[in-house]
């Protein structure tokens, strides 16, 4: 089986995660990747990184505190990069110079602006960039997927995603705009985008939302992006998606995530049936899970849970090395993260202009109110 020499860039939280994901394969016999470095600008971080590489790789991964330097000694193939988002652009584009193949965390810039740069510079390379978008890789999302594709629930109608917590303490450089570029409802509201433009099917068309800042100092910090976003995004054949994100909202915790149409609703939980004398048919999203088993073939399968996995992340890492190998699409290439981003993005230039948008002026950099500070900052 053909290697991938990779190395990991960015070795703070989400890496870890990544890592579980390399020694989920490596445990499954999918020993697919050499990682031969790691860097970050943290040494200590790391060391810690390599020293759990090294327990179920064999070999300890060289240990980098600059990217300059591992990019001038390492004979690699691909990065995977976990950074914080204000130099996503940067790294990424400094890597595909360098003629490596990239997979990145999401979301894929800062700013569309940012994202476009990797874009243009992965266009001119040739080069593959696929998007750690790991949400739609879990096996009750794909089941709704494939419960939506094959009708169960009709013609899909209308989305509710809630997220209503309490988050009283600072979440480190996500409380900054100008290196996060917005709260989760863009950081984590990309994994939201991808699920409704996968379940659906549909692309999305205007999007119109408001935001607030309930607690602009938490324990000492200044907090520069929302704590509250309220949006309803509309897309193609008139399917609508309600979103509230929020951490400022203290006893009461309210999360869901369900899909609506015309004859019942998906969840987490399950798959709901109305039926024409008004009783409600239920099935354990388990049963949808092990029917969707059933229902694909044995290659889908695989190609969907490697080696019978379901960590997202060794899946999505899969799914790279056959993008690589194979010489095609990853399932969440670049231009799925763009379209991705645009969403929650939008969400903050409807809010800053106090009136609804089209994602594809958020796509076009035609409405930029919000992001224009950002790109300033950077230099974009």
């Amino acid at each position: 089986m053909e290697r991938i020499n990779i190395a990991l860039v960015g070795c703070g939280g989400i890496a870890g995660a990544h890592v579980n994901g390399y020694r989920d394969l490596h445990g499954r016999g999918l020993r697919i990747f050499n990682l031969k470095a790691v860097c970050d600008v943290s040494e200590e971080n790391a060391e810690s990184k390599a020293e759990i590489i090294e327990k179920f790789q064999g070999y300890k991964p060289t240990v980098y505190s600059s990217l300059d330097k591992m990019l001038s000694n390492e004979s690699i193939d691909a990065v995977d990069i976990c950074l914080p988002h204000n130099v996503h652009h940067t790294v990424a584009c400094e890597c595909l110079d360098r003629g490596l193949h990239i997979m990145i965390e999401k979301p894929l810039g800062i700013t569309m602006r940012a994202a476009r740069l990797i874009i243009q510079k992965a266009e001119k390379t040739g080069k593959v960039v696929a998007v750690a978008e790991n949400y739609r890789r879990d096996p009750t999302e794909r089941a709704k997927h494939w419960a939506a594709k094959r009708g169960l629930i009709g013609e899909p109608r209308m989305v509710i995603w809630m997220a209503a917590t309490w988050g009283p303490k600072p979440w480190g450089w996500r409380e900054d705009k100008f290196v996060a570029g917005g709260s989760w409802v863009f950081d984590g509201g990309v994994h939201w985008a991808d699920l409704d433009r996968y379940q659906l099917g549909r692309e999305a068309i205007e999007v119109f939302a408001v935001n607030h800042t309930f607690d602009k100092v938490k324990e000492g910090v200044k907090v520069t992006v929302d704590d509250m976003t309220m949006a309803i995004v509309r897309y193609e054949g008139n399917v609508y998606s309600q979103w509230l994100w929020t951490r400022a909202a203290p006893a009461k915790r309210m999360v869901t995530h369900t899909i609506y149409g015309s004859k019942g609703a998906l969840n987490n939980e399950g798959l709901y049936l109305q039926r024409e004398d008004g009783a409600v048919e239920s099935k354990q999203m388990l049963n949808v899970i092990n029917e969707m088993r059933n229902d694909l073939d044995s290659s889908e399968l695989e190609r969907l849970f490697p080696g019978g996995s379901t960590n997202t992340f060794a899946i999505e890492l899969y799914d790279f090395y056959l993008a690589l190998t194979e010489k095609r699409k990853p399932e969440v290439d670049a231009y799925d993260g763009y379209k991705d981003m645009a969403i929650p993005m939008g969400f903050y230039e409807s809010a800053a202009l106090n009136r609804p948008v089209t994602v594809r002026d958020v796509e076009e950099l035609r409405v930029e109110e919000y992001q224009k500070e950002i790109n300033e900052r950077l230099g974009i």
